[in-house]
């Protein structure tokens, strides 16, 4: 399973089938589905399948995680997993792993986004000793490309989305010979 990743003012708790109202919620928020999910309100079966997905990766350390306040409020989601089906023929993708991120837009602009992202980025590498993430952002998503570049993503090559141009990033990691 999955481990609770801690950080400065909060914590990332693997989801569970019980977080499927909060996320649903989240995922309907016009904001938050602009991009995420292209502006498409996912029927509640939808996101009971991602939280059955995320589970099925849990053995491999993947998945979604619920971004928890110390309050005990959910700020959003986050999460790590294999890139979509859709993009996985672009060769800069194939077979990558790809964070995901979305919090509800009162607590946009307050640096949690990144602090969740570097959570991830540092489990991805430490925990599960990947060499690499791959992430793909709607080109007009300003914050997201915003955040790509403030946890070291490079932008490698464009593709076409289904409702917009995609750009696609690379966060490589150092790999230590021994």
């Amino acid at each position: 399973m999955k481990e609770v990743l801690q950080f400065a003012g909060g914590r990332l708790s693997p989801a569970v089938a019980e977080d499927l109202a909060d996320l649903l919620e989240l995922l309907h928020d016009k904001e938050v589905r602009r991009y995420l999910c292209d502006d498409s309100l996912l029927p509640r079966e939808a996101v009971a399948e991602m939280l059955t997905q995320s589970a099925q990766l849990d053995s491999r350390g993947l998945g979604l995680w619920m971004i928890e306040l110390p309050d005990g409020s959910t700020a959003g989601v986050a999460g790590l997993q294999p890139v979509s089906a859709e993009l996985e023929p672009e060769p800069i993708l194939a077979e990558g792993i790809e964070p995901v991120i979305a919090l509800y837009p009162a607590y946009w602009g307050q640096g949690l986004a990144k602090t969740a992202m570097d959570t991830l980025i540092d489990y991805a590498r430490n925990q599960l000793r990947l060499s690499q993430l791959v992430a793909v952002v709607d080109e007009p998503n300003t914050r997201s490309h915003l955040l790509m570049e403030n946890t070291g993503f490079v932008p490698v090559a464009r593709t076409k989305g289904p409702a917009n141009e995609l750009i696609l990033y690379r966060l490589r990691f150092r790999v230590d010979l021994v």
